[in-house]
Formats: C-alpha cells, sequence, structure tokens
C-alpha cells in the first residue's frame, strides 16, 4: 500500500512531468494561431489593396468613357453653332446692304452693327436692328431673326460647358494615374514581402484556402435555407389541405436551373427559383431570365484569344494589355455588342440573371461598389484580367464573394 507521504510526491512528480509536456503544446498552439493571424492579416491588406487598385481603374474608364461621349457631344455643338452662324451672316449681309442703300439714298438713321459685338447692345437695341433686317429684308419677322440669335447664344454656352467639363475630366484622369501609380507602388511592395515571407505557393493556397472556405460557408447556408423553404412549403400542403405551394417558390423550382437556391430567398425572387417558379413570397410573381444570346459564344472565344495578355491600368489593347472592364468590353465588342469601359456600368447596361443560373458569356461582379468583372466560360470558370502584375487568365469563379451577374447581347 502507498503512503500519503508517497502518493503526494507520486503527484507532485506527475503535475511537474505534464507541466514540461503540457507547456510547450500550449505556446507552440498559441504560436500557429499567431502566425495564422499575420498570414491572415497579410491576406485582407492584399485584398483590400486590390480592391482600391480596381476601383481608381473603373473610375479611370468611366472618366474616359465620358470624355470620349463628350468629345462627340463638343462636336455637334460646334456644327450646330456653325450652322447658325452662317444663317446668321446670312442675315448681317442684308443689314451691311440695307445700310449701304441708306447711305447712298442719304438716309442718316443708323443701325447697330449687333452681329459684330451683340454684348455692347441692350436687348432693346438688337431687337430694334433685328426688326429693321426683318421689315426691310422682307424674310420674316422679328420673332424669328430673335430666335436664331439667341439659339446661338444658348448653343455657345452649352459649348463652353462642356469645354469646362471636358478640361475637369482631363485634371481628374490625370490625378487618377497618379492615385493608381502610388497604390501599385504599395501593393506590389506588399505582394514582393508576402512571397518573401511565406512563399508564393504558401500564399496561394491560403488565398484557395479562405476562398473555399467562404464558399463552403456560402453553400452550407444556402443548404439551409433551401431546407428551411422546403420545409415551409410542405408544411403549407399538409396544414392547410392546400393542393398547391404557398408564397410562389416551390417544388418546380429545386429541379430546375435555379434549384441551388429555388425560392430560398424571403423574396424568392432575386436569386431564387429562376424562370420555373421563384416568385415573390405575397404575389407569385415570377423571375425572367433572359436567353442566352447567340453572339456570347463569339465573346467567350474573343476572351479565350487573350489569355496571357497583361494586366495593365486603364488599357484596353488586345494582344498588349487590358484591365479587367476592357477585357470584357472589347470582347464583347468583337460579337458586335457595345459595352462601356467600366465594369459598375456593363453590370447596369445589361439585365441581370441569379448566379446559380450563369451561362457562358455571362458577365460576374466583384466588390461593393462593383470594381471587377471577368467573362463567365462555364464550368465554374471565368476568364478575367486580375491586377497589376497578373496576365488575362483562366481562374476559378468564388461565388461568395461574386456579386452579380448579368447577360449582354
Amino acid at each position: 500500500m502507498i503512503s500519503r507521504r508517497s502518493f503526494r510526491s507520486l503527484l507532485g512528480a506527475c503535475t511537474l512531468v505534464l507541466g514540461f509536456v503540457a507547456g510547450p503544446l500550449v505556446v507552440h498552439a498559441d504560436d500557429v494561431s499567431d502566425a495564422q493571424n499575420k498570414v491572415d492579416q497579410v491576406l485582407n491588406e492584399l485584398e483590400n489593396l486590390r480592391n482600391q487598385l480596381g476601383q481608381i481603374d473603373e473610375d479611370y474608364g468611366a472618366a474616359l468613357d465620358r470624355q470620349d461621349l463628350l468629345a462627340l457631344e463638343m462636336a455637334e455643338s460646334q456644327a450646330r453653332i456653325d450652322d447658325l452662324s452662317a444663317q446668321l451672316g446670312d442675315v448681317e449681309s442684308v443689314l451691311q446692304q440695307i445700310a449701304v442703300d441708306r447711305f447712298t439714298s442719304g438716309d442718316s438713321l443708323s443701325l447697330s452693327p449687333i452681329f459684330s459685338d451683340a454684348s455692347t447692345y441692350s436687348a432693346a437695341a438688337q431687337r430694334a436692328a433685328l426688326g429693321l433686317v426683318a421689315i426691310d429684308s422682307g424674310e420674316g419677322d422679328i420673332d424669328d431673326l430673335q430666335a436664331l440669335v439667341d439659339d446661338l447664344a444658348d448653343e455657345k454656352a452649352n459649348l463652353e460647358r462642356k469645354q469646362q467639363e471636358s478640361a475637369s475630366l482631363i485634371a481628374t484622369l490625370e490625378q487618377k494615374q497618379k492615385d493608381f501609380a502610388a497604390l501599385e507602388t504599395s501593393y506590389l511592395a506588399k505582394e514582393a514581402q508576402a512571397k518573401a515571407d511565406l512563399g508564393e505557393a504558401k500564399l496561394q493556397a491560403e488565398e484557395d484556402r479562405r476562398a473555399a472556405a467562404a464558399q463552403a460557408a456560402e453553400q452550407a447556408a444556402q443548404a439551409a435555407q433551401q431546407a428551411a423553404q422546403q420545409a415551409a412549403n410542405n408544411s403549407g400542403n399538409t396544414g392547410g389541405n392546400a393542393t398547391t405551394p404557398r408564397g410562389g417558390g416551390g417544388n418546380t423550382g429545386g429541379s430546375t436551373g435555379g434549384g441551388s437556391s429555388g425560392g430560398g430567398s424571403t423574396g424568392g425572387g432575386s436569386t431564387g427559383g429562376g424562370s420555373s417558379g421563384g416568385g415573390s413570397s405575397g404575389g407569385g410573381g415570377t423571375v425572367t431570365v433572359p436567353p442566352v444570346s447567340g453572339k456570347a459564344g463569339i465573346a467567350v472565344s474573343a476572351a479565350y484569344g487573350q489569355l496571357g495578355v497583361p494586366y495593365r491600368f486603364a488599357a484596353e489593347s488586345p494582344g498588349v494589355a487590358f484591365d479587367c472592364s476592357g477585357l470584357t468590353k472589347w470582347a464583347w465588342g468583337r460579337a458586335g455588342v457595345y459595352l462601356p469601359h467600366q465594369s459598375g456600368a456593363q453590370f447596369r447596361s445589361s439585365p441581370q440573371v441569379p448566379k446559380d443560373q450563369a451561362q457562358p458569356g455571362d458577365l460576374i461582379f466583384y466588390y461593393s461598389p462593383i470594381g471587377h468583372v471577368g467573362i463567365y466560360v462555364g464550368g465554374g470558370q471565368m476568364i478575367h484580367a486580375p491586377q497589376t502584375g497578373d496576365v488575362v487568365k483562366l481562374s476559378t469563379v468564388h461565388w461568395n464573394k461574386v456579386v452579380g451577374v448579368s447577360r449582354p447581347g
């Protein structure tokens, strides 16, 4: 039999041994946790910088699109000014002839040279002079001539506003370029440091792990939501002798293209059910999904042809460089469909479709506000121009991060 004193000694020894064994294990676990937190922090910083770079790039593209549109509008405005000036030039010739006739006939009545410096004459003086021209020339009444002068003044003011906006846009574009260059330098430095600390393969593996974990969580949430909706539908079928599900969602929604979320949202329409029955919970309406364009294959083929082309800020040059929206704009442009050079504008310019009904040719959008876009090619893959330092490539779609899908054509 072990005495109390021996038992206490044995217990103390065991405690000491356990202390040596457990101590390092706890420290090791903490070290692993700290290291993972640091990796996560680096990944968060890189993703945030990529998002900021994307936003600057997209803002730049929008400003370029506006600048192109302004150039057309200014050309049209100048053409209208030239036309109005020509019409007034004809009137001025009549005015000059009247002045000559009056001078040679000894008429001392003077006429205001309103067309040479109209700003120095009052509206009443101009109107009086125009009245004399109208009366003497027999070419219309005073109101017609005054309307011509007013139209010319308005058009000149309109052109001046557009010129001012154009000058402001040029300054904005220059600033965006500087902002992008500064942020790009910061991003490349952080990325290089992360690769040095972790290794390029490990950095990519960590990003893939995070994306997979987030996507698995989203799928689990969708499955739970779908199960809850199904249970509610079943309850509706058996609880009130109803022969059809309540809420417009339904049993048919799960067997078609919209099945993964088949009426799973409370509204049932934005992501659920698709065209087979996902309506709003109260109105029974259905989501109308536009058909896939016959031109989608051309856009997808064009995008495949640009694999390996470098990413470059605000670029849209096949075989040379692209940014994300420049690639999708060019690819769909090859199919004869115009898209603006800005991902948010591309999203707004095409009909939206549920994520679970994406088809090849559809555009896949990321971030809020939207700052990145790729073209879906099927099989959970998309082609996109990701970021600075990268190239146009085929990537897995991280559906958990997708904020929208649109269907051009």
